[in-house]
């Protein structure tokens, strides 16, 4: 496991500890720093992506690339999680709600809760947290493997905030960017996507 993984999963397990032993502070005030502290990491990311003269040559380079990653991103999530249903006997529309959630969980979870129920909702909201803690443990292999422009795919719609900087970490500044626009079309793709599979 990488250090920056570490670093991650072990802030996530002192967030835990904290809320169970009742140190957190309320919903309320939770958003607000979660919102508080995102709007920071975004502002560092764009520092370094504003002091990166590659950045605008990569886009024109990439071309209509740019909007096609997001699509081939979208079509692997729904039609793996399509797949794995037909092992785990799940109902396939629910599946393929619960992969267009693209890592979204709190959207997706709460979505499929009101649509469908708390069962599928928690399983949503659990499935897409996996997601975003496995495309943060696995990034630097994908990179390794398949090239910097595969690191933008296991996010899906966190590349966009929570896993930019993971991607900009192993994969470079040049692809932030990239990162970002593609998390920005897969989060308004979840918006439709999941009421649409989920009440097909």
């Amino acid at each position: 496991m990488t250090s920056i993984a570490l670093v991650i999963l072990s802030a996530l397990a002192i967030g835990i500890v904290a809320g169970v032993l009742g140190l957190a502070p309320g919903p309320s005030s939770l958003d607000t720093l979660i919102m508080a502290m995102l709007c920071l990491l975004l502002f560092v990311i764009g520092l370094d992506m504003s002091q990166n003269r590659s950045v605008v040559a990569q886009i024109k380079k990439l071309g209509w690339k740019t909007l096609l990653l997001p699509l081939f991103i979208a079509a692997g999530s729904i039609l793996g999680a399509l797949s794995v249903s037909f092992f785990i006997g799940m109902d396939p529309r629910y599946a393929m709600a619960i992969g267009a959630g693209f890592g979204w969980y709190s959207l997706s979870g709460v979505m499929l809760t009101s649509l469908v129920g708390a069962q599928i909702g928690t399983m949503a909201l659990l499935s897409n947290v996996f997601r975003e803690m496995l495309s943060i443990v696995i990034m630097p292999l994908v990179v390794r493997l398949f090239g910097r422009l595969a690191a933008i795919a296991p996010g899906g719609a966190t590349t966009m905030d929570t896993t930019l900087p993971v991607v900009v970490r192993y994969a470079g500044s040049e692809m932030s960017v990239i990162s970002f626009v593609s998390g920005f079309i897969l989060s308004i793709l979840v918006i439709f996507l999941v009421p649409f599979f989920a009440t097909l």
